[in-house]
């Protein structure tokens, strides 16, 4: 399994509370997916229940990441066209 500290990435909200996170990748992004814990981006492994919010503006994945002993985070990958195809597709 990968690490995020692995993969260039922006952290764009910290601490956030679930519903923090969910009202921000709404508002930023052009387009919203959910998926259930256990999905993968780029090999990293995304925590969570049922819906943990993805968001798409331009060629940037925009989504929720739970840090173990930090909390909530909202991480931008820049240049995810790889992973906006695979989500697309789900």
């Amino acid at each position: 399994m990968a690490c995020i500290n692995d993969i260039p990435y922006e952290i764009l909200l910290k601490g956030a509370t679930p519903q923090q996170c969910e009202d921000f990748v709404q508002k930023e992004c052009d387009e919203v997916y959910h998926v259930k814990g256990g999905y993968k981006i780029r090999g990293v492994l995304l925590r969570g229940g049922d819906s943990i919010p993805i968001g798409v503006k331009g060629n940037d994945l925009i989504f929720q990441f739970i840090k173990p002993c930090s909390g909530l985070f909202i991480l931008r990958i820049p240049d995810a066209q790889d992973e906006i195809e695979k989500i697309r597709m789900q």
